[in-house]
């Protein structure tokens, strides 16, 4: 029975594993990026979220902000408009006027995001969670037992 725990639990540990690879890739990527990429400050143009707007018409508060709208920059004196998704680039809140301080990619200054990892305190739950389990797995499974034998020599 141990066997086939310590054997079944692979496809678990695999996970783990791509979890914790996935959370070091965006922790060390989104590093890379402020450190090479510069900072401008976007105008927000036109704004809407249709889901405060559902929430408005049911009475509720919206607990999901995703709005949309429309933005514009300048890099070196040229002039850029970015229109989509706030959350694509970091963003929770955008009402027109608002100015904020985003990143561009100097290689490409279309591609604008706060690096600001939405969603962060949830990811480092679950890469906890992960870690955890595979330093747990490693020592229930296989160093366990070397432990306690190479005590009685």
């Amino acid at each position: 029975m141990f066997n086939f725990f310590r054997y079944g639990s692979l496809p678990v540990v695999l996970f783990c594993a791509i979890v914790i690879a996935a959370s070091i890739d965006a922790y060390t990527t989104n590093q890379a990026h402020k450190s090479t990429w510069r900072q401008t400050e976007i105008t927000v143009v036109q704004s809407q979220d249709f889901g405060e707007t559902s929430a408005k018409l049911r009475g509720t508060k919206n607990t999901f902000p995703d709005p949309h709208g429309t933005a514009t920059y300048a890099v070196d004196g040229r002039a850029y408009t970015w229109q989509g998704r706030g959350r694509d680039i970091g963003i929770t809140a955008m009402n027109p006027g608002d100015r904020i301080k985003v990143y561009y990619d100097p290689d490409n200054p279309r591609n604008i995001s706060t690096l600001v990892l939405l969603g962060a305190s949830t990811g480092n739950i679950i890469f906890a969670t992960a870690f955890a389990f595979l330093i747990f797995y490693v020592w229930f499974f296989w160093l366990r037992g070397s432990f306690r034998r190479s005590g009685r020599a």
